[in-house]
């Protein structure tokens, strides 16, 4: 029952899959089918809407206009270029076509009416014949709109495109400026085109395609479970059940001569007949080295134990027992990742003892690896929650983590208060009394740019702090 499960889980899976793909590319192709047929058709009326306002510029007497702007009165050329423009209008697809003076950004009368095509039809139902001559515009322009007219007040007769969304619908504004003979923009001139239509129409043809598509992807579909059924299923099936037998084998300690896999007769020509070839060739190769794998299963384990004691062994000072300047430079690549994963929550301590030559040459190597290893145990001991590394002769590092992390100043003058008292005390001897200089940085990521330069920072102010114990003494 469970292995009918399996089964129809694995047809369902690739179905479903197949449907994912299909929506997926019935989807897409409605997407790009509807993105190139709108760019398309809104490229086709900007060129329209630009090439019918450059013809009405070379009609248009840009002097006499601009003294029909100053005196308010419309002369014989303006009544021209209406009747011009009325009948453009009647016979071309424009939805605006206006004479406009920009005067500033902000409303209200951010520009002056100069001009507008009206039709016979669009002035009986008022949506045309609403501007006039020296008419002020009130609210109708918001400043970023009245923006986009104001910047083509320029001496450039290239016509340009934005789009305005209005009470109207979605508009798509050819513009370029009126220039008189002296040189300057006087108005500028517009030609407005509703694009609702492109959009509705685009939407139309991306959905036709997408029926159209996921149509054609049922039909493969089916084709496709038919196919899925008779080159994948089955043959599974047949491979499924025999590796099962074998399974059953295994779990009954079966004799090993008994692990034979029954020919399955997969004549696919493909992944899957290679696939039941490679598993009966498998089971060949188990039943004739099982014996070995136990006794290579028992080197490997011994193997890995010496490794084990090896790295341990590769990364421990022998001196003082802590880990060594090699399991520091482990410790750096470690935090350097930890970094790239945003954990930047660690500092580092630097710990130099004091007088170690003085110590060697005076009471020999012995008693200096005695005060190396009295300095290695107060380190450890008042940084008992972080890793500290002998990474030199006299030096180690401390990696500080957690609450060493945040009571590092307190644990410093513990620190300083240690070795003042074994300073103090008269009875010690030099290797015993041990002095060291100590300094840490912590990351600062406007600082370092990596855990390398919090070490040096660190370093720099143990020198620092050796410095002022040298003055201090001196």
């Amino acid at each position: 029952m469970n292995n009918k499960k399996m089964k129809n889980s694995l047809q369902r899976s690739l179905i479903r899959i197949s449907i994912i793909i299909v929506i997926f590319i019935s989807i897409s192709e409605g997407a790009l089918c509807f993105s190139i047929y709108r760019r398309d058709m809104i490229s086709r009326y900007q060129n329209y809407a630009g090439d019918s306002i450059n013809f009405l510029c070379r009609c248009i007497d840009v002097d006499d206009l601009e003294e029909c702007m100053r005196t308010g009165v419309k002369s014989d050329k303006y009544l021209e270029l209406q009747t011009l423009a009325n009948d453009f209008k009647e016979t071309h697809d424009l939805y605006f076509i206006y004479i406009i003076e920009p005067l500033k950004a902000d409303p209200p009368d951010n520009m002056m009416d100069v001009f507008a095509a009206y039709t016979s039809w669009g002035k009986a139902d008022g949506t045309d014949g609403l501007t006039d001559l020296g008419n002020y515009t009130g609210d109708a322009y918001p400043r970023d709109v009245a923006l986009q007219y104001m910047n083509r007040m320029d001496t450039d007769t290239t016509v340009t495109y934005f789009r305005n969304d209005t009470d109207f619908g979605k508009i798509y504004t050819a513009i370029r400026p009126l220039i008189n003979s002296k040189g300057e923009p006087v108005a500028v001139i517009c030609g407005d085109i509703l694009i609702d239509d492109i959009y509705q129409a685009a939407y139309a043809y991306a959905i036709a395609t997408v029926i159209v598509t996921l149509i054609a992807g049922v039909l493969l579909i089916v084709a496709l479970n038919r196919w899925y059924d008779r080159r994948i299923i089955r043959p599974i099936r047949s491979l499924e059940n025999a590796t099962g037998m074998i399974e059953d084998k295994c779990r009954r300690r079966a004799p090993v001569s008994e692990l034979v896999m029954d020919d399955l007769n997969i004549h696919t020509h493909d992944e899957i007949e290679s696939l039941s070839d490679s598993i009966s060739s498998m089971v060949e190769d188990i039943r004739d080295y099982a014996s070995d794998l136990v006794d290579k299963d028992k080197k490997l384990s011994d193997m890995q134990n010496k490794n084990s004691q090896l790295e341990t062994l590769a990364n421990r000072d022998s001196l003082t027992g802590i880990r060594n300047k090699t399991a520091y430079d482990n410790e750096i690549k470690s935090l350097e990742w930890n970094l790239k994963l945003g954990k930047t929550e660690f500092g580092i301590g630097v710990v130099d003892l004091n007088y170690l030559k003085i110590i060697n040459d005076t009471y020999g190597h012995e008693k200096g690896n005695e005060a190396i290893k009295n300095i290695c145990h107060i380190v450890c001991v008042i940084f008992a929650h972080s890793p500290v590394f002998r990474v030199g002769g006299d030096e180690f590092a401390i990696i500080l983590k957690g609450q060493d992390l945040e009571n590092i100043d307190s644990l410093i003058d513990k620190f300083n208060q240690e070795l003042s008292d074994l300073a103090n005390n008269k009875e010690l001897s030099p290797w015993e009394a041990v002095s060291a200089a100590i300094g840490y940085a912590t990351y600062d990521s406007d600082k370092d740019a990596g855990a390398i330069n919090v070490f040096k920072r660190a370093d720099n102010n143990m020198y620092e702090n050796k410095k002022r114990m040298h003055a201090e003494r001196t």
